[in-house]
Parts: C-alpha cells; sequence; structure tokens
C-alpha cells in the first residue's frame, strides 16, 4: 500500500514537472518567433526605404538598423530551432507517457531515467530557454507600460480606439506576466533535476568502480 502511494506521488510529480517543462518550452518557442517576426518586419521596411533614401546621415541609421535587425532574426530563428529540437525530443517520452493509463515501477523508473538524460544533454539550452523567456516578459511588461503611458497622453484627443489600445495591453500585460513568472516556477523543478543530475552521476561512478574493482 505504501509502494503504491508512493508511486502515484510520484507520477503526480513526474507529470507537473512535465506540464511545467512543456509550457516553457512552447513559450519559448513562441516568443522566439514573435522576434523573428519583428526583426523580419523591420528588416523589410528599413531595406526599402534604403532604396528611397539618399541622405548619408539617414543612409548610415539604416544600414545600422537593418544590421540590427538581421542579427536579431538570426539568434531569433536560432533560439526557435534549438528549442523545437528539445521539444522534439521531450515529446517522444511524453507520446510514450499518453499511451499508458499509469506508471508503474519499471515503467516510471524509465522516464525518469530518459528525462534526467533529457535534461543532462539539454540543460544549457534549458537555462537559455528560463533567460529568454525572462527577457521576453520583461520586453512585454515594458511595451505594455509604453502603452499605456501613450494611451494616457492621447486618450483626450479622439485620435486614440479605446477598445483595441486596452486590449492590445492587457495581452501585453498577460504575455509578460507568464514570461517572466513562468521561467521562476520552473526553477524549483530545474533544481530538483540538477540534483537528480548529480545523484546519477555519482550511481555511475559507483558502477564503474564496482565493475574496476571486481574485473
Amino acid at each position: 500500500m505504501e509502494m503504491d502511494l508512493e508511486l502515484t506521488n510520484t507520477e503526480t510529480k513526474i507529470k507537473k514537472e512535465m506540464k511545467h517543462f512543456m509550457a516553457l518550452n512552447v513559450m519559448s518557442i513562441a516568443f522566439g518567433g514573435i522576434a523573428l517576426a519583428f526583426a523580419i518586419s523591420s528588416l523589410t521596411v528599413n531595406a526599402l526605404s534604403l532604396i528611397s533614401t539618399n541622405d548619408s546621415l539617414n543612409l548610415f541609421n539604416l544600414l545600422s538598423n537593418i544590421a540590427i535587425s538581421l542579427v536579431v532574426a538570426v539568434f531569433a530563428f536560432w533560439f526557435v530551432i534549438s528549442n523545437a529540437e528539445v521539444l522534439s525530443k521531450f515529446e517522444e517520452i511524453q507520446e510514450e507517457k499518453d499511451g499508458e493509463k499509469n506508471f508503474v515501477g519499471e515503467k516510471l523508473t524509465e522516464r525518469i531515467i530518459r528525462l534526467i538524460g533529457l535534461y543532462r544533454e539539454e540543460r544549457p539550452q534549458i537555462k537559455r530557454m528560463i533567460l529568454g523567456s525572462k527577457i521576453a516578459g520583461i520586453c512585454f511588461l515594458a511595451n505594455a507600460l509604453i502603452q499605456t503611458i501613450l494611451l494616457a497622453i492621447n486618450v483626450n484627443s479622439g485620435s486614440v480606439e479605446l477598445a483595441p489600445a486596452i486590449g492590445g495591453i492587457l495581452v501585453s500585460c498577460i504575455m509578460g506576466v507568464v514570461g517572466f513568472f513562468l521561467p521562476s516556477s520552473f526553477h524549483k523543478y530545474a533544481v530538483c533535476w540538477d540534483e537528480r543530475v548529480l545523484k546519477s552521476e555519482d550511481v555511475g561512478r559507483n558502477i564503474a568502480s564496482f565493475m574496476e574493482e571486481h574485473s
């Protein structure tokens, strides 16, 4: 009975960790996609302006904007692809889990081992996902603040439609809060996985030492 209860608790904990990891991964891909879209949009606008400009100062500004947009686009594209690769590996484990109603003994252990392996392999990228999501969250919150200030300044001019403006502010706030606090909630799980990786490495060293002594 105690064994069944322990397995159930472990299963529940693993499922919760997997849901948080999936959410972090999906949000990271979404933020990367938004950054890529903005970079491509900026690149296109500045490239079209470059064709028609004759002013040397404006030319320098346009070239600088194009260079920055290109760097952001390349980085965002790499970020999206890297996260998609992690998501693909994670979904392989997720699909096997979904194919069974409950984890039992060996199957649960197998899932944990595979998740530890995935976390060990992709730990640098997962840390980048956490950082990228926090940065995106801050950017969205800053955008919401700027939109709010502009709305307050122009609200009496009659040139601003309140519904779309407020809708944009709310969307930015929601994306900002989720983007900033999701990595914070995932951090406690990351600490658990770091501990599991260390324990698995200790077990590996003990097994290797045992094999050497008895070979």
